[in-house]
C-alpha cells in the first residue's frame, strides 16, 4: 500500500528561496503534500506559500528551527501521514534525495537521515562545521553506540514511530540534531542513513555562523547529555 507523504519545510524569512525549494520538491515528488511551517517570518513567506498552493502552518511568534520542525511533524502525525520528510527552506537540500529516504523507510527504517558525508560530491561546509559534525558523531557513538556520519543533517524521513517520538513534549525543540538521534536510539527506533547531495545555503547567514555557532555547540553538548541520560518518560511519544 502506498504511504501518504508529507514534505514539511520549516521556514524563517525564506521568501526569496521558497519558490525554488517548493518547485524542486514538487518536481521530485509530485504525489507528496507540501507544508510550509512559517516560524514567525516578517517577509511574506506565509503569503507566498499559500499562493503556491502549499499547506501553511504559521507559528504565532518566532520559536526556532527545532520548534518549527516539531510542529510540522505533529501536523503530519495527526493527519495520518505514513512518512513525514523534513526539508530545509534555504535551498541546501536536493529534492532528488527524498526518494532514497522514502525507500529506506519502506525497507523498515523508522528514521532515515540524509548524509552529505556519504555523498562524495556534496557540499561539506567549512572546517568548523566538518569538525563539529565529527565531534557530535563521536559523542553520539560514545553515549549510545549509535554510529552516524552526519548527525546535524536537517534532511530526515520519519515513519509513524519516529513521528510519535519527535512529537513528544520533551523532544529537544531548539536544534533537534544529534540529541534527537540519541533519543531515537534510546527508544530503539531503526535508524538509517542515505547519501544526500547537500548544497550551500542560499541564505547569507547560517544559524550556525559566528556567535550562534558557539551557542549551538554549548546547547547541543548539554542537550546530548540530557538525551542520553534523561528519564524514560522522555521516550514516550
Amino acid at each position: 500500500m502506498t504511504r501518504r507523504v508529507l514534505i514539511a519545510i520549516p521556514a524563517l524569512n525564506e521568501v526569496r528561496n521558497l519558490a525554488r525549494v517548493v518547485g524542486d520538491v514538487r518536481k521530485a515528488r509530485p504525489d507528496a503534500d507540501v507544508l510550509v511551517v512559517d516560524d514567525g517570518s516578517e517577509d511574506g513567506t506565509a503569503a507566498l506559500a499559500r499562493e503556491m498552493g502549499c499547506g501553511v502552518l504559521r507559528l504565532p511568534i518566532h520559536l526556532g528551527y527545532g520548534a518549527a520542525v516539531q510542529a510540522g511533524v505533529k501536523y503530519g502525525l495527526r493527519r495520518g501521514y505514513g512518512v513525514v520528510v523534513t526539508f530545509d527552506g534555504d535551498g541546501q537540500h536536493d529534492a532528488a534525495d527524498i526518494e532514497g529516504l522514502l525507500a529506506a523507510v519502506g525497507r523498515g527504517a523508522d528514521l532515515v537521515l540524509g548524509s552529505r558525508v556519504l555523498a562524495p560530491d556534496a557540499y561539506q561546509g567549512g572546517v568548523a562545521r566538518r569538525v563539529g559534525r565529527r565531534a557530535f558523531s563521536f559523542l553520539a557513538w560514545t553515549l549510545t553506540g549509535l554510529s552516524l556520519t552526519d548527525p546535524t543533517s536537517g534532511l530526515k524521513a520519519l515513519g509513524p514511530a519516529a513521528q510519535k517520538l519527535f512529537a513528544a513534549t520533551r523532544f529537544p525543540d531548539r536544534f533537534p540534531d544529534a540529541d534527537a538521534l540519541v533519543l531515537a536510539s534510546r527508544a530503539r527506533l531503526a535508524i538509517a542513513e542515505c547519501p544526500a547531495r547537500m548544497r550551500p545555503s542560499l541564505n547569507r547567514h547560517s544559524m550556525h555562523d559566528g556567535l550562534r555557532a558557539v551557542s549551538y555547540t554549548f546547547n547541543m553538548l548539554f542537550s546530548l547529555l540530557v538525551a542520553a541520560f534523561g528519564r524514560e518518560a522522555d521516550l514516550k511519544g
